[in-house]
């Protein structure tokens, strides 16, 4: 995954000579907007007044839906990683982003790419990520009717809070209808956002280990591999215990020097495997709402992979191993824990999740010595023998790291209209008919409209086959966001040698 970063660059002249104005401009603009905001909350929702919450030379109104659970621990108390639902409009209504899978689908701006679930992020002393106001709101006493009684949120607490763009960011919001968004909020324009608080979590990579146990627990157990305890087996012919016979536990250690990073020798589509989700990802809409999804899923990869010939197993197949400086071409899906489907290259699969609407895959080719992609892929596939199955299992951090993956949507434009040589053309050869018409009279005029403009307009015209065609494409990426501490599964298959 490429990351791309732009940079702004001013006049040092033209910054000397305006900074100060500028200042005084952004900083009266805040008040402006501020003012705006209380006046909005005085007309439409007079009750709130009292519930301002300041926040330096800025504030927010808050609206408390739900205190939460009485046993739970406030979330100002320790550094924590906060679950949360989040749904944010602008003040006319306008939905600008939103979690729910129903209400997205009511604004018709539902897509397969986004998975509705709700966010985790990181809840310190020191804000690193969150928006600003939620941020204030979890970490501080909330000030309720003039100061006369304090909530705090915790575990279960419903708030709807009212912020300026000042707690928002400067850039303003983008929808697109696309990955998550659902309309634009330019900046400098305040949102109501409404926020639930699911769960809290201290430790994030102890979440990550149980949910993986988990996971191993519901589809076929894990053996972990030690070098002086239980070392891993090496003769796939005689023990019976080697992972790719059919007596050993289905998830094995794929590294014994690195946690939690299993792989699954004996994936085979082929037999309609499906995996056990302790939780499936299901929104009510399609394509996870079919109860079928994973059986459809393996039919498409036994006809897609061996529709001529059967797949032999890792313990039949006697193929070469991909190594570190071999290169695999690689066909995979990716998911998380629950079965939803962040990333694939099987133009199939993509068909199936996505609708018609997506662009074609291709192998990827891997050579694990020169890196380039995960690093969970850098411990497996140099063990993966060309021409078979598996699957991984893995935390974040052998994946996308602890920061994980930014949801987003791009658009670029290539191509042009193939019309455009052709009008180099004309333009030239009218530029000499008026010319010669002009300069040397009749005589040129007539020969070069009758001579030039006859056979290069045949020329042209027929030869090269230029027409009012446009040839222009307009390409829509999207990428799924990868949370963080999100472990992953990857069901994968290695090409056969050429």
């Amino acid at each position: 995954m490429k990351s791309t970063k732009r940079f702004f660059y001013a006049a040092l002249a033209g910054s000397l000579l305006l900074g100060s104005c500028a200042e005084d401009g952004e900083e009266n603009y805040d008040i402006y907007e501020l003012q705006s905001l209380h006046a909005w909350v005085a007309q439409h929702r007079p009750e709130l007044k009292e519930n301002f919450q300041p926040a330096g030379e800025s504030g927010y109104y808050v609206e408390v839906l739900d205190e939460g659970r009485d046993d739970a621990s406030p979330i100002g108390d320790d550094d924590m990683w906060v679950s949360f639902d989040f749904s944010a409009r602008d003040l006319n209504g306008n939905v600008v982003l939103t979690r729910n899978a129903s209400e997205a689908k009511l604004l018709n701006t539902f897509t397969r790419y986004t998975r509705y679930v709700p966010y985790y992020r990181y809840c310190g002393s020191e804000n690193s990520g969150m928006l600003e106001g939620a941020w204030l709101a979890m970490r501080n006493p909330l000030s309720l009717e003039g100061g006369k009684r304090t909530v705090r949120l915790r575990e279960g607490s419903r708030v709807r809070l009212y912020l300026p763009s000042l707690l928002i960011g400067t850039g303003g919001v983008t929808g697109s209808g696309g990955y998550e968004g659902e309309k634009s909020l330019s900046a400098s324009r305040p949102m109501i956002a409404e926020m639930t608080i699911r769960d809290t979590v201290n430790n994030p990579l102890q979440l990550e280990g149980d949910q993986i146990d988990l996971f191993c627990s519901l589809n076929g157990g894990v053996e972990v591999y030690d070098k002086e305890e239980n070392p891993a087996p090496t003769d796939p012919l005689n023990d019976p215990n080697h992972p790719y016979r059919t007596t050993s536990k289905r998830w094995v250690s794929a590294c014994d020097t690195v946690a939690q990073l299993y792989v699954n020798h004996r994936y085979d589509p082929t037999k309609e495997e499906c995996f056990t989700y302790s939780e499936p990802y299901d929104v009510g809409y399609a394509p996870y709402n079919d109860p079928q999804l994973d059986t459809k899923i393996a039919k498409i990869l036994a006809d897609r992979f061996h529709s001529e010939k059967s797949y032999a197993g890792p313990a039949d197949l006697h193929a070469d191993s991909v190594g570190l400086e071999g290169t695999a071409k690689i066909w995979y899906i990716g998911r998380f824990l629950d079965g939803f489907i962040f990333d694939t290259n099987i133009d199939e699969v993509k068909e199936l999740i996505y609708g018609s609407d997506y662009t074609a895959g291709e192998a990827l080719s891997y050579t694990p010595s020169e890196g380039g992609l995960i690093q969970a892929f850098y411990y497996v596939i140099p063990h993966i023998q060309y021409g078979q199955w598996a699957s991984l299992l893995t935390i974040s951090t052998q994946a996308y790291g602890s920061s994980g993956v930014t949801g987003s949507t791009s658009t670029s434009t290539t191509g042009g209209s193939s019309m455009a040589s052709y009008y180099d053309y004309l333009n030239y050869l009218n530029y000499v008919n008026s010319y010669y018409n002009g300069y040397y009279g009749g005589y040129y005029g007539s020969y070069y409209n009758n001579y030039y403009g006859g056979y290069y307009g045949g020329y042209y015209g027929n030869y090269y086959g230029y027409d009012d065609s446009s040839t222009t494409t307009t390409t829509t990426t999207v990428s799924t966001e990868i949370p963080s501490f999100a472990p992953l599964i990857f069901q994968f298959y290695v090409e056969p040698q050429e």
